[in-house]
């Protein structure tokens, strides 16, 4: 009777382990790295003062309280992220506002390694050969390491690239005045530029408008997406090259995290 005690005693500890295990690997399973762009909808907003502001986003600006406004609207069947800046045209400084999200560990590994893409409305920009000294306004998405930038212009026909020491601008004709969706690949500008990734990094929206342009101009963006894409055997990290392995283990997880999502 003991050895019988005894037998379905391992048993049952050999069960439970099992069982362990499985539970353990189902959470395992389940869990995934934290999304590349946090809100990317901007779907999370407080009250500021007489203003509302995403949460997960940093604002700076150099507009007056009165000529700034940034909320969430519905504009053409898309709900979007509306910046509204007002122009007195009596100074010599342009008006910008940005919003930035810092970045780094695996959400930055993320970003690196896939093609970031987001739907624009935006004004004509009127900025003829030269958008960077001659525009009414100017959207563009930003991304600084603290030594490094990149600026992907978003034109109303310029087209090419230039870098200037530790800036390089990208020039991506986009037609104004409907939605239009736009892809930048930041990880494939830093290999374009020889430059090594960083271990973090500003991502930043960027919308100003010139210092002659009387009035309220507005941008709209809706729905940042972030799709692996870039072929990731040409990441690095930190100045380090990833293996084909270790490469191969963020495309699958990635992979595996977005056919979830379409899923639910």
């Amino acid at each position: 009777m003991n050895f019988l005690r005894r037998y379905f005693g391992i048993i049952s500890i050999g069960v439970l382990l099992i069982v362990a295990v499985i539970a353990f690997l189902g959470l395992q399973g389940t869990s995934s790295p934290p999304p590349a762009i946090l809100d990317p909808d901007f779907t999370l907003w407080r009250q500021t003062g007489n203003m509302t502001e995403p949460i997960v986003w940093s604002i700076e600006t150099n507009a007056a309280p009165s000529g700034l406004i940034i909320d969430e609207v519905s504009l053409h069947g898309r709900n979007a992220l509306r910046v509204s800046l007002y122009d007195n045209a009596t100074t010599r400084l342009d008006t910008f506002v940005s919003l930035s999200e810092t970045l780094d560990g695996a959400r930055l590994t993320h970003l690196l390694n896939s093609t970031v893409g987001l739907w624009v409305f935006k004004e004509a920009c009127n900025c003829a050969s030269d958008p960077l000294r001659d525009h009414s306004q100017l959207l563009a998405v930003q991304v600084d390491d603290g030594i490094r930038q990149i600026s992907f212009v978003l034109t109303d026909n310029v087209t090419g690239s230039v870098t200037f020491l530790g800036h390089r601008i990208v020039f991506i004709p986009t037609p104004p005045n409907q939605w239009s969706y736009e892809e930048i690949s930041i990880g494939k500008e830093y290999k374009n530029a020889n430059w090594s990734f960083p271990t973090s990094l500003i991502f930043t929206l960027f919308f100003e408008v010139g210092n002659d342009s009387l009035g309220w101009h507005s941008a709209y963006i809706s729905h940042i997406t972030v799709a692996t894409g870039v072929p990731l055997a040409l990441a690095f990290v930190g100045g380090v090259q990833l293996t084909p392995l270790e490469v191969s283990n963020i495309d699958q997880t990635f992979k595996v995290q977005e056919n979830l999502a379409m899923m639910e």
